[in-house]
């Protein structure tokens, strides 16, 4: 009986430990440490005045009202060149339209480009992760993207 005790109490200690040691996060602590210091050296400082600092950025010079709506909406998708080659496009299935297609353009009317725009992909029949638009622009910001997306033909 007592040697029972004996491996029953060897056998818990020994899963204790075990299921403990998986958990702890002392073997972290230095790059928790590490990343705590790097936040707080890379975070802005506020201006003596107490404003924020202005950031310099190269600002890329929209040449058309189409090309901003167009970085801001279309791009993660379509691709900075329409070809969709932008960051999501890899991820989708399907694929996002390509713009630059000469052939699809010819197809289509600008009519038909902004109703897609405006409402989605899915009430045409086309891919229902062409997302609707309509409530986030206008119908002259929508006239704007149509000529964007004209723009680009190859």
């Amino acid at each position: 009986m007592m040697f029972r005790k004996a491996i029953s109490f060897i056998f818990v200690a020994f899963f204790v430990f075990a299921c403990t040691r998986q958990h702890d996060p002392r073997a972290y602590w230095a790059q928790y440490k590490k990343e705590r210091l790097d936040s707080a050296v890379q975070a802005p400082k506020l201006n003596a005045d107490g404003t924020i600092p202005e950031v310099k950025t190269e600002a890329k010079v929209a040449s058309s009202p189409g090309d901003a709506k167009f970085e801001s909406l279309c791009v993660s998708c379509h691709g900075s060149d329409g070809a969709a080659s932008g960051p999501a496009a890899l991820a989708m299935n399907p694929r996002p339209r390509n713009l630059t297609d000469a052939a699809w353009q010819g197809k289509v009317t600008d009519e038909h480009i902004a109703m897609v725009i405006k409402n989605g992909g899915a009430p045409y029949g086309l891919s229902a992760t062409m997302p609707a638009w309509g409530a986030v622009v206008n119908d002259s910001e929508i006239a704007d993207l149509v000529k964007k997306i004209r723009s680009l033909k190859k």
